[in-house]
């Protein structure tokens, strides 16, 4: 048989369809080990380009055995690793043994761009090339974004958004650099795709990349390490590459700059500079699993009996942009903590107001403040004209500029976010977190205030962030501030404090003592009065039983 014929499309190095092979009981020995030991597959079989020598086989190291290891034998695996340390070609080398030896299983390879999706492909397409012919399986497909095997398997690529892989079987998604994806795409892809593919029972899910921020990444890779989503959490540090000494790390540092080393060499999660909040106060905080999370409203604490609660509110226009969002606060106690919290881009103002008065009323019908600009003021005369919620924050404004009011004076129910208003808000909610005055759990929180940053002597989401969550904490901060709820709170406070001093003035007083005056004694002795003749019975006895029964009827 010719060279063209043991070809696909010319292609001397992959074999086609319904070539037969004469194995030998070399081959077969060969095939059935390398079937059942990937590490032992990857590298006697496995080629990939080396900047220094060229094509050579993929020896790996120790730390790449074990994370060969880790992804072959979990579901769920999300890898955090620096720069340059073989993320993607120890991925590719995984998924061509998964697709080699197994039938009818459709790999999807995804990230932020198609591009570099199929420069993963491009490196699988490499070692796939260059296996012997006898240990190949036929090729029906093969192009630059698309392969599929005689064996019924297919690798193919997509960028990471929603329309990427819907309506498609995958059994094992696999994200290259999932910190790169935007935000607003993430969410839209993980809400749409994750959930059917984490569903099946076999099914695989592979996240690598380096950190980038207090992102979606961060957020995975926080809850995997608390053992909250099934995912198995792999970190490699530098050290553990051959060659990377301290010397090596200097070198990148002075190269990189003291932030990007931190994050691409040490793969810190670090927000952006110049943030509100200190960032190491940020690194510290840590986000929990809500004990119930449906349509944008996490709740992480339940209502309880006798608490107090405040909900701050923005209103978007909601129509995919900036998001109508709302924070639920316990206040009623130091420190505060976070109850709760919704967000969402696409809800109607008016479907808001009914959120908002919901939410409101289960939690004890909190105190409500309501952000006036744009939308907000149509939420807050709906909340309380038409649905009658009277806990809402009346605002006033004078020359020393707003302040909680009483209703009829003028004032409105809400806030108008002034310079005055924000400069305030910002400087007191940074006081109340760094103090761990008020304890924070939210993922999405934290992601927007490691983004939320000093611009023109005001603070904003950075460029291409998003600060709804933020803003109303801001104004949380601002509304701790006024005299009205430090009243509010105090009194709940005082409340406390004197039940208190009474449980320890009863706890400290000299119980009373007991007085025999021997009328014990006395009790079933008859006693003669006007001439009659009494007992002291029970009427309960049965004694007293039968004489109330003869004196009834006297």
């Amino acid at each position: 048989m010719s060279m063209a014929e043991v070809s696909y499309m010319g292609n001397t190095n992959l074999k086609p369809i319904g070539y037969v092979i004469d194995y030998t009981q070399e081959m077969v020995r060969e095939l059935i080990k390398c079937s059942s030991d990937p590490i032992y597959f990857i590298e006697n079989y496995c080629h990939i380009i080396s900047l220094d020598q060229g094509l050579v086989l993929f020896k790996l190291y120790a730390c790449q055995k074990r994370k060969v290891d880790t992804i072959i034998n979990n579901r769920r695996v999300i890898l955090m690793e620096g720069r340059q340390q073989g993320k993607s070609i120890t991925a590719a080398a995984c998924i061509l043994w998964y697709t080699l030896f197994q039938e009818s299983k459709t790999v999807a390879i995804l990230a932020n761009k198609k591009d570099a999706a199929r420069e993963v492909l491009y490196r699988y397409q490499i070692m796939y090339e260059h296996l012997p012919v006898w240990m190949q399986q036929g090729v029906k497909t093969w192009n630059k974004g698309d392969i599929e095997l005689e064996n019924g398997s297919r690798v193919f690529t997509a960028a990471t958004v929603a329309s990427g892989i819907r309506g498609k079987s995958v059994n094992w998604l696999y994200i290259d650099e999932a910190a790169i994806i935007p935000n607003t795409v993430a969410d839209e892809f993980f809400t749409s795709v994750y959930p059917t593919i984490s569903a099946g029972e076999t099914t695989k899910i592979l996240l690598t990349s380096t950190p980038l921020g207090y992102n979606h990444f961060w957020k995975f890779w926080n809850e995997a390490e608390q053992g909250l989503n099934g995912f198995i959490p792999l970190f490699i540090p530098y050290t553990e590459i051959p060659g990377r000494d301290a010397d090596w790390a200097e070198q990148q540092r002075a190269l990189l700059g003291e932030l990007k080393f931190n994050q691409e060499v040490l793969c810190k999660f670090l927000g952006s500079s110049s943030t509100l909040i200190a960032p190491d106060v940020i690194g510290r905080m840590s986000a929990k699993r809500p004990v119930y999370s449906k349509d944008g409203l996490d709740i992480y604490n339940d209502p309880e009996k006798d608490r107090y609660y405040a909900l701050v509110a923005d209103t978007s226009r909601g129509v995919g942009g900036d998001y109508s969002a709302f924070v639920i606060i316990d206040i009623t106690e130091f420190p505060y903590t976070l109850a709760g919290k919704f967000r969402h881009n696409k809800m109607h103002p008016l479907l808001y107001t009914d959120v908002i008065h919901k939410v409101a009323r289960d939690f004890n019908k909190a105190h409500v403040l309501v952000e006036l600009n744009d939308n907000g003021q149509q939420v807050a005369e709906t909340l309380w004209r038409d649905l009658e919620y009277e806990n809402i924050f009346f605002v006033g404004s004078g020359k020393s500029g707003q302040y909680l009011s009483s209703v009829g004076t003028g004032a409105l129910p809400g806030v108008k976010t002034s310079k005055q208003v924000k400069r305030l808000g910002c400087s007191l909610i940074k006081g109340l977190i760094e103090q761990n005055k008020l304890l924070l759990h939210d993922a999405d929180i934290i992601s927007e205030f490691s983004t939320f940053i000093e611009k023109k002597q005001s603070y904003e989401a950075d460029d291409g962030y998003h600060d709804d969550l933020v803003m109303c904490l801001v104004l949380f901060g601002w509304l701790s501030n006024d005299m009205y709820f430090k009243e509010l709170t105090n009194s709940n406070l005082r409340k406390a404090l004197f039940n208190n001093q009474i449980e320890q003035i009863e706890a400290e007083l000299t119980p009373f003592g007991f007085f025999e005056d021997h009328t014990e004694s006395l009790k079933d002795q008859p006693e003669v009065v006007a001439g009659d003749l009494w007992f002291n019975e029970d009427p309960f006895t049965e004694i007293g039983k039968m004489r109330n029964k003869w004196l009834s009827s006297v």
